[in-house]
């Protein structure tokens, strides 16, 4: 039995809940067990939280972070330094990004990574 469900039906649907995503490209500046600090081309907001993943050699490393600082780099046209605390939303896993720090810091400094902010319900 097939059950058709109206655009309406969902948008007035007590329990409604929507997740906006969007990957934007950075450049790794420093990496550290707490955080980190990135270079964007777009400027991302104080208190955004999302999911930093850093792909090298076809490994992806990953750990869910909080933007906690903004500062536009002066004379850099659009450019934006973005500090990033790592989030205790799980326990690091054998892909946590702060649990291989150390091994991949000079790796890193000569990556792209992604970085995806999601929006979530306060």
């Amino acid at each position: 039995m097939t059950t058709l469900v109206s655009l309406d039906d969902v948008l007035t649907a007590e329990d409604l809940v929507g997740v906006l995503t969007r990957d934007v490209r950075v450049r790794l500046v420093n990496l550290s067990v707490s955080g980190c600090l990135v270079e964007a081309s777009i400027k991302l907001d104080e208190g955004a939280a999302g999911s930093l993943r850093v792909r090298i050699n076809g490994e992806t490393y990953a750990d869910d972070v909080r933007v906690v600082r903004v500062q536009q780099v002066q004379g850099a046209g659009s450019t934006w330094l973005v500090g990033a605390e790592f989030l205790w939303t799980t326990q690091p896993g054998i892909r946590s990004l702060r649990r291989v720090v150390a091994r991949l810091r000079q790796v890193l400094s000569r990556q792209s990574v992604e970085f995806e902010f999601v929006s979530r319900p306060n």
